[in-house]
Formats: structure tokens, sequence, C-alpha cells
């Protein structure tokens, strides 16, 4: 990963999610544990974290493809970014070291969140629909 500046904003993101592959969506999957283990100090992001994680598989499964590219990209450079330990401010510094994490991952959502959310519609919907399609096979 890239780092283009100091300061951590839009312009950071933008600058490294242009290199963001493929095979740094399947690091991703691949330190899913350790990215929410390092992840459990910063409480008011789990829930958006978990979907993330979620939107990455059904993406990747081809379950969702509405997400474009871009967010995607932005989505596996956020959590490839909380997974450096060495990042901008690094990790062992206490409580510090997680403050620029929290601004990546915050900044990441804030610039997805329109994608979220059509996301999460989709999935609610998803869940309806297997919820009904249950009930009626029992």
């Amino acid at each position: 990963m890239k780092k283009s500046s100091k300061e951590i904003d839009e312009d950071y993101i933008d600058e490294n999610v242009k290199n963001i592959k493929d095979e740094d969506i399947d690091r991703v999957f691949d330190n899913e544990t350790a990215i929410k283990q390092k992840l459990k100090h910063l409480v008011k992001l789990k829930d958006r974290v978990f979907t993330l994680f979620q939107m990455l598989k059904d993406y990747r499964s081809k379950k969702y493809t509405e997400t474009p590219w871009l967010s995607i990209a932005a989505i596996g450079f956020a959590l490839l970014y909380v997974l450096n330990p060495l990042d901008l401010v690094p990790d062992f510094i206490p409580f510090v070291g997680y403050l620029d994490d929290a601004s990546v991952l915050a900044l990441t959502l804030k610039m997805v969140g329109n994608d979220i959310e059509s996301y999460l519609l989709w999935k609610e919907k998803q869940d309806f629909i297997n919820e009904n399609e249950e009930s009626e096979t029992a």
C-alpha cells in the first residue's frame, strides 16, 4: 500500500485504491480473523466492518454485483490498512495507533455509504425472500 500523504483524507484513500487488485481482496479474506481481532478496539465500527466483509463475500460469489469496483477496492484498501501494523501511526502506540485505522475506516464508510445502503436494502430483501421460502416449505 502506497503512502502518498501523511494526512488521512479522501485523497489519500483515492490514491491508494488505484493500487488494489483482486489478489488484495483475497488477502482481506485470508486475514479476516486478524482484521476483526484488531478492530475489537473500535467497537462503534464493528457492525459496519461485518457488513463490509459480507459485501465483499457477496460480490466475490457474484450474489451481489451492483457495487462498483472502486467501492470494492476502497473497502479492500481500508481493511488491509487496518491489518498493516506499520501504517501511518503504528499500532503498537497505545490508543493513538488505532486512530488512523478508525479514520481510514470512517472515511471509507462515508465514501461508499450509498453503496453500503444499497447493499443492505438488497440483503434485507434477500433475507425476507429466504424466510418466506422456508416458511412455505415447512
